[in-house]
Formats: structure tokens, C-alpha cells, sequence
């Protein structure tokens, strides 16, 4: 395979502090699964784990994310809590910065951030970011935290099924391969964990985004509701000022906006 995804290729674009235990494995159920499956036998903080391709790869709201072998990266990083700066809440913030960065420095077209988890380029979808978190019982403290990230890089338009041809898209980056654009992403994942800055976080993730100031239309508790995204919190929480006048914080969920091009 001309961009085989390897363990000795990833560490070599790794930054020299870089400590992750990376697993590489050529088809998974799921990498947020297989990672789960190894947090419950103590894997270390910073486990790595990334697939060339994914039987079961799942995004939000348990949808399928379509995980071609030989043309994407569908990863899973594992956490400890006690073992980061950042705010466990900001994760999927930060990991969407992190990806941000690095499409926007291998690609011509800039990287937007649909909120809370989508990245588009080229006017389309080519990356999901999943967190999930296992909790010890006895303590009732969170002890893992899963953040799963799924990367189009070369997948041909023609080959994602359905509905995804239209909204689906990849990077389709030149003299990269996979391996660099893995590194690079835990690279600045792996910074922005660490660091002590979360209001220059949430400026940057709000300086990507597609929708702030846009029209949004969303369900909540079985209600549709339609309003305009005006801000992102401190907690990356979105507030929507809504059409009757009142304001709204969006903790999760999902939303669409008026129009399918999200860049406009």
C-alpha cells in the first residue's frame, strides 16, 4: 500500500515529548470500542489507537461514519483526567482545534467547525470527532475519557453511499501522507491538553466556526425551536438567540443550518 498506515511512520513526525502508545491495527469494529475494551485493562494514559479501516465506526447520536480501508484516518486516543490540563468538558473543543490546525496548514481551502463536532472543507464534511468517557463506580469519578477522531483524507466522492455523496467530502491533500497528518494532529492535540489556556481555546474554536451569526434550526425535548447562533461559551456551550426573543444554551445536540452550504 503506497500510504500504509505505521507505527515507525507516525513516530517519525512526532514531536520529541510526544509519549503516546500507539497501536496500529488494519480492520476494527469500532477504535472507540477496541480503546474502551483496553481502558477497562489499564491501558496507559496517552494510548493510541488507529485503524485503516472501521466495520462499525460510529459518529454522534450513534450514526454510522462510513470508514473506507486505504483512504482515511479513524483514530482513538485515550486520557486519564488527572493527567491534563484542559478541562475534560473542552476535549472535543480542543480535538477540533487540533484538526483545524492541521488541515489548514496542508490545504488551500480553510477548515470551519460546525458545532459542537463536524470540520468541513471544501464546503463539505470531512471529519467527526466523537468523546466518550468510562466512570469508576465505586468513586463515582470519571476515569477514562475516549476521544475518537475520524479524518477523510482520500476517499474518492463517488464511494461514500447515500445520502453522504452530498454532504461527505475529503482533503485530498498533496505530498502528505497519512502517517504526517496523524502525527501532526496529535502533535497539537497533545499541546493544546496540556496548556493552561481555555478562553484562547474557545476563541480559536470560535474563529472556525461556520455558524455563529448564522440561522440554526434544532429539536430539544421533542420541540423544534429556530433562532440565530450568536455566541460559544467558556463550556463551548452555544447560545442561540431564538426567534421569540428568548436566549437558549445548547449543551449538545445537533443542528442545521438554513441553507446545506455551511460556509455561506
Amino acid at each position: 500500500m503506497a500510504d500504509e498506515i505505521i507505527k515507525e511512520g507516525i513516530l517519525s513526525f512526532t514531536t520529541k515529548k510526544t509519549s503516546f502508545n500507539i497501536i496500529v491495527l488494519k480492520t476494527v469494529n469500532s477504535t472507540n470500542f477496541y480503546t474502551k475494551e483496553l481502558a477497562k485493562n489499564n491501558a496507559p494514559h496517552e494510548t493510541l489507537v488507529i485503524a485503516d479501516h472501521q466495520t462499525e465506526g460510529r459518529g454522534r447520536l450513534g450514526r454510522e461514519f462510513f470508514s473506507p480501508e486505504g483512504s482515511g484516518i479513524y483514530m482513538s486516543i485515550l486520557l486519564k483526567p488527572d493527567k491534563i490540563v484542559l478541562p475534560p468538558s473542552l476535549l472535543t473543543v480542543g480535538a477540533g482545534v487540533a484538526v483545524c490546525r492541521v488541515l489548514n496548514s496542508i490545504s488551500k481551502s480553510p477548515a470551519t467547525i460546525k458545532w459542537v463536532n463536524d470540520i468541513f472543507l471544501h464546503k463539505k464534511k470531512v471529519c467527526g470527532i466523537l468523546a466518550e468517557s468510562t466512570s469508576n463506580p465505586d468513586k463515582g469519578t470519571i476515569s477514562n475519557i475516549i476521544v475518537g477522531i475520524g479524518l477523510n483524507v482520500n476517499t474518492p466522492d463517488n464511494v461514500f453511499p447515500g445520502k453522504l455523496n452530498k454532504i461527505a467530502g475529503s482533503v485530498f491533500p498533496e505530498n502528505i501522507t497519512r502517517n504526517e497528518i496523524t502525527a501532526k494532529i496529535i502533535n497539537e492535540f497533545q499541546q493544546i491538553y496540556n496548556a493552561d489556556n481555555p478562553q484562547d481555546l474557545i476563541d480559536e474554536y470560535k474563529n472556525y466556526s461556520c455558524v455563529l451569526g448564522k440561522k440554526i434550526h434544532f429539536t430539544k425535548s421533542g420541540k423544534a425551536f429556530s433562532g440565530t447562533a450568536v455566541d460559544i461559551n467558556d463550556e463551548g456551550n452555544l447560545i442561540v438567540a431564538l426567534d421569540t426573543g428568548e436566549t437558549l444554551i445548547l449543551k449538545s445536540g445537533e443542528i442545521s443550518l438554513g441553507s446545506e452550504n455551511f460556509t455561506d
